[in-house]
């Protein structure tokens, strides 16, 4: 049953705020990985390095997604000789940024037209050599022995099956006092008036079909599971788009604005005795 589905049986508002309170913890499934969501962004691959395809507001998050993860982390030349698991990295958008920037990234991702993709684009940069391996697989399904400086799984979590157990397989992915950097979308009905409504069927900035309203998750459902396993919340922060400007703002720290009814990004850090 699909969102616009749901909502038509909606009769009143308590009924509503039932169900954007049904936690993602709920969700009974036996596996993160989505034969519709794969079959759905093995189509986008074709365009997925075209900045006026479907991936356009990739694009323009990237620059985002790396200010949130520098003012993060608080290092200078912060991504330099780190070794970074990127998963659910489609086309390497960010896998690709990153290994310029100096680590060693290895980028995941579950549709194999994605990483065929990736692959090719990254062969046209002789510097991301050595630094860049791209896997088709799952975080859960991946012979990754190693555990990495830093985990990113950046607009994936309101695409898998079971995000619980999802988040489990990253965050055993990730090293003793390392990072997870997470960005989604919270399950909030501004969420869906901007994300389904709005970008998919009006403006049409992103391809039908691309998100789910029941598989969002909001804020405070995330940074709490974290926080139940001793997780360290470093920073969460709201980002907006201005569909005027074509652009991302990234909320000011300790913001509780607008953004974190939509789209977020989250950083949480590894106990040392994990």
């Amino acid at each position: 049953m699909n969102s616009m589905n749901i909502l038509n049986k909606v009769k009143n508002v308590k009924s509503y705020t039932r169900l954007v309170r049904q936690g993602f913890l709920s969700q009974q499934r036996n596996h993160s990985v989505s034969v519709n969501e794969v079959d759905h962004f093995n189509e986008l691959a074709k365009t997925w390095w075209d900045w006026d395809g479907g991936s356009r507001l990739l694009h323009l998050m990237n620059s985002t997604r790396l200010d949130f993860m520098t003012e993060v982390f608080r290092e200078r030349n912060c991504f330099s000789g780190k070794k970074i698991l990127d998963i659910g990295c489609g086309g390497g958008i960010l896998s690709e940024s990153m290994a310029r920037l100096g680590a060693s990234v290895t980028a995941v991702d579950a549709s194999p037209m994605a990483i065929e993709v990736a692959k090719k684009h990254a062969s046209l940069d002789p510097v991301l050599n050595g630094r860049l391996e791209y896997i088709h697989g799952s975080v859960e399904g991946s012979q990754l022995p190693t555990t990495f400086d830093v985990v990113t799984c950046m607009e994936v979590l309101e695409h898998v099956e079971q995000p619980r157990d999802f988040l489990f397989s990253l965050m055993e992915k990730v090293k003793p006092n390392g990072r997870l950097v997470l960005s989604t979308i919270s399950r909030t009905l501004l969420a869906r008036l901007l994300t389904i409504t709005l970008a998919e069927h009006v403006l049409r900035i992103v391809p039908v079909g691309t998100h789910t309203f029941e598989k969002f998750i909001r804020a405070d459902e995330l940074s709490n599971f974290l926080k139940e396993q001793n997780w360290i919340i470093n920073d969460i922060r709201g980002v907006c788009y201005n569909p005027l400007k074509q652009q991302w703002t990234l909320d000011k720290p300790g913001s509780s604005g607008l953004g974190l009814s939509c789209n977020y990004f989250l950083s949480a850090q590894k106990p040392m005795s994990a």
